[in-house]
């Protein structure tokens, strides 16, 4: 029995509903745009998201319940129901997170990115607004991948991108340069977007930081090679986090994508590496979701009175070692 809508987005509405059969279990059902209804390539991308949830293991990923069709004739599915927050929401409301809050959320993605990079799949729109974190007992997060409505076989041909083209995948803050450039996705994208995202935990902002946040914005800022990415070093807007942390979040966001990590996992155990030294292994994994509090521990510099003080604008903004 459907309860209310609870999303919409490109491809479909979801809803929360009951399944009465056992017990009122609570479900997330996600129903094809009737728009769609006539367009073989929408329909078979909403197919091919529920074929990769069904096959895909890691804790993360959300569990497939049964697929069919509406009495209208529109392809849905049912899954498990996620009652969580989405951790764009919780880093605009709380602000950066501490660097055990951090590694915690990063090993969890890198997981599931890594089954699905194993399976030949490439997600192409990880992004904080596709996490979900669910509070659990003892204030437990767990951490959920959600939407891989944008996900490709890895096998799959890339469309050469022209300036006049747009995109129908991804979100253009985490996209990596080359594929704005030439339209290529591979897990090298992918690690891009992981380290886009590890920089927005850690500093509150996004990795490429822009007054003008419109698509074509990003696209312009991406499409210049003199731009640096990130816009700010992570040490700039956070002076306290560990250099060696800055440096793996960087290696992962570079241009070149030959010298960014070979693979996810390699990311994911050299960002755990570099931050092992400096976890609290006593922290709690919980935070007040109801507060606007920076809970990082760390002072946060706004990068726009950096620029403003330092006459560099939007140039990178440089981290000296003491001597």
């Amino acid at each position: 029995m459907v309860t209310k809508m609870v999303g919409f987005g490109g491809y479909g509405r979801v809803y929360q509903a009951e399944q009465l059969s056992v017990g009122k279990r609570a479900v997330a059902i996600k129903v094809l745009h009737a728009m769609h209804r006539d367009r073989p390539a929408t329909v078979a991308a909403f197919k091919r998201e529920v074929s990769y949830l069904a096959m895909l293991r890691s804790p993360c990923f959300p569990r497939v319940i049964r697929t069919g069709l509406t009495p209208d004739g529109l392809p849905y599915f049912a899954m498990e129901f996620i009652s969580g927050k989405g951790l764009d929401g919780i880093l605009k409301s709380n602000g950066p997170l501490d660097i055990n809050r951090a590694v915690y959320i990063m090993d969890r993605v890198c997981e599931g990115i890594t089954e699905m990079h194993r399976k030949d799949i490439v997600h192409r729109d990880i992004k904080p607004g596709n996490v979900i974190v669910e509070e659990g007992a003892a204030k437990a997060w767990s951490i959920w991948m959600l939407d891989l409505g944008c996900a490709k076989p890895a096998y799959e041909p890339d469309v050469p991108q022209n300036k006049e083209d747009t995109f129908s995948f991804g979100s253009p803050p985490y996209m990596a340069p080359e594929t704005v450039i030439k339209g290529v996705t591979n897990e090298q994208t992918d690690i891009y977007s992981l380290g886009c995202m590890a920089y927005e935990i850690l500093t509150g902002i996004r990795a490429i930081h822009l007054k003008d946040t419109s698509a074509d914005s990003y696209f312009a800022y991406l499409r210049n090679v003199e731009k640096p990415v990130p816009t700010y070093r992570v040490g700039t807007i956070v002076p306290e986090l560990p250099e060696v942390v800055e440096q793996v979040i960087h290696r992962a966001l570079v241009r070149d994508l030959t010298a960014r990590y070979s693979s996810v996992m390699d990311f994911r155990n050299a960002f755990l590496s570099a931050a092992g030294p400096y976890l609290d292994r006593q922290a709690s994994m919980s935070v007040d979701l109801t507060t606007s509090s920076n809970v990082s521990g760390f002072v946060r510099k706004d990068p726009d009175e950096i620029a403003k003080k330092s006459g560099l604008g939007g140039r990178l903004l440089l981290r000296f070692k003491k001597p």
